[in-house]
Parts: structure tokens; sequence; C-alpha cells
């Protein structure tokens, strides 16, 4: 299908009708959503939400150290995540449903069969399709912010690299200037300087330190993995691709599946019509029985 493949060259359906060109509008609504959650997503700033943000008073936000603050802290931190992600399904649906709207004006020009197909079959199948997307992200919501696991080594890469931004700043601010023989100068952190730095954290200071790194890295892998997934899962999956979603709603094997009561109901004529049709119809005969007597 061009509308998710993004082939349009050569089609002037899509050049006349921008709404049809479907994956464009998807991946732009992804990308923004991609955005807003790295930055919004957080329930206070810290360094994992935003890479440039503030850090935050870790005697403040991390006042114990458990076998359940990770998840605590993070199902606290993560509470935006599910007005963002619903507001970005509704959007994704919104486009989904603008495209299907559109491209049965365009294949219905037929006012009345148009509508009569819309609301008599198609509409409650794509609320139904739709709610089943919803469901889907809520459900990832709960694994995400209650399950809180991973094995990528990423978590552990972003966790050794902010130890180490740690250490150095703690010992930058313990280095001497030291001049050399050729005139040129460094830096140096003196040995002793260098174990009075190591060791003159109290127990709480260091706890804090441990659990804010561990927790801010920990929520940078989920978020990021997090935003892939509703894309993959809940939009890619329940709302363009599955076989049984709101773009197959409409197609042929839903046509032929028609019996002819509904045929009839979508694109027979009214009563009224059909009197009026059924009256000029005798009329006609009358007319041919009239004629046939005055040739005789």
């Amino acid at each position: 299908m061009s509308a998710l493949s993004g082939h349009y060259a050569g089609n002037d359906i899509f050049e006349d009708n921008p709404e049809l060109k479907l994956i464009t509008r998807i991946m732009r609504l992804y990308t923004t959503f991609s955005y807003i959650f790295a930055r919004s997503s957080y329930l206070q700033k810290f360094d994992a939400a935003l890479d440039e943000a503030e850090e935050p008073d870790t005697n403040q936000c991390w006042p114990q150290f458990g076998g359940t603050v990770l998840s605590s802290v993070f199902l606290q931190q993560s509470e935006k995540w599910e007005p963002l992600t619903l507001l970005h399904m509704s959007r994704a649906i919104v486009l989904v449903h603008d495209y299907i709207n559109a491209l049965l004006e365009i294949l219905c020009p037929e006012e009345e069969v148009c509508a009569q197909l819309w609301q008599g079959f198609l509409v409650d199948r794509l609320v139904q399709q739709y709610r089943q997307a919803i469901s889907h992200a809520r459900f990832l919501l709960g694994v995400e912010r209650n399950q809180p696991a991973t094995f990528n080594h990423y978590f552990n890469d972003i966790l050794q690299k902010k130890r180490s931004d740690r250490f150095t700043s703690a010992m930058e601010k313990l280095a001497v200037n030291c001049t050399k023989n050729d005139g040129t100068s460094s830096k140096y952190v003196p040995v002793n300087q260098l174990r009075n730095g190591a060791e003159n954290k109290d127990n709480e200071e260091q706890v804090c330190e441990d659990v804010l790194d561990t927790f801010t890295s920990y929520y940078k892998v989920a978020r990021k993995r997090f935003v892939d997934v509703v894309y993959q899962q809940a939009i890619w999956h329940y709302l363009l691709a599955d076989p049984e979603g709101p773009l197959k709603v409409f197609d042929t094997d839903m046509v032929i599946r028609l019996t002819d009561e509904q045929l009839e109901e979508i694109a027979g004529e009214d009563e009224e019509s059909k009197q009026q049709r059924a009256t000029l119809s005798r009329e006609v005969e009358s007319l041919k029985a009239a004629l046939k007597v005055l040739r005789s």
C-alpha cells in the first residue's frame, strides 16, 4: 500500500489529497512524540530526562535505598507517561480515521451511499479497532511503569559514564596547577587529595549518588524503549499493519461478505423512490399497452 510505504511518486491521488500520505503524517507525529516525551515525560527534572538538565538535590529526592526504591521512584517519575501516550494515540487515531474517511469519499463519490456505508457498517468496527490500540498502549504503560527491568548493555554504559563524570568533576575541584620544566603547565590531583576526595563522603551522600545514577541511567533506557514499542506495537501493528485492523475494515473481503439485505441497505433506494419507480413502471406498461391497441 503506497500510503504506508511512502511511495507517492507517479500517483496523482496523493498530490490532490495530501491527507492520504498516511505514513508521512504518522512519522511526523512519532517524531514530535519522541521529542516531547524526552523533555516532558518526567515528574521532576533530572539529567536523564534532559541530558543538559540540572541535577536535583539528591538528599531531598532519594531519602532511602532498598529493594523497592527503584520501582517506587520510577512509578512516581513516570506519572506523565500515561497522559502523554494516550494523547499521542488519540492523534494517531485521528490521522488514520481522516485517511479512511477521505479515501472512502474518493472511492465512493455517491454521497448517500458513502454515508450509509460509513455510518451503517464502518464506524462501529473502526471504533472497536481504535479501542484495541488504546488498550494495548495502556498494557504497555502498565508493563513499563510497574516492572522496571532491562538486559540492555546501554544501561550499564550510561551508568558507568555517569559515575566517571561524577568522579572526574569531583577531582577537578581538587586539581592543582603544576608547571613543567619546559614551561608548560598541567593540572594534577595530589595522591593525598585523591584519597580524601574518595573518603570524605558520608554513607547517605554515597547512597543517594548511587541511587540517582542508577535511576537516571535506567530511566533513559526505559524511555527510549517505550517510545519505540508504542510506535511498533500500538500504532504500527494495531492501527496500520494488522490484517484485522482499521485499514482492512473496508476491503474486498468485507464487500464480498455483505448480504443482499446489507447491500440493499447501503446502495438501495429509499421507500419513496421505490414507490415512485413502481408507479412510473406501471405507467410505462400502460402506455405500451395503449400504443399496442392503437397500432392494431
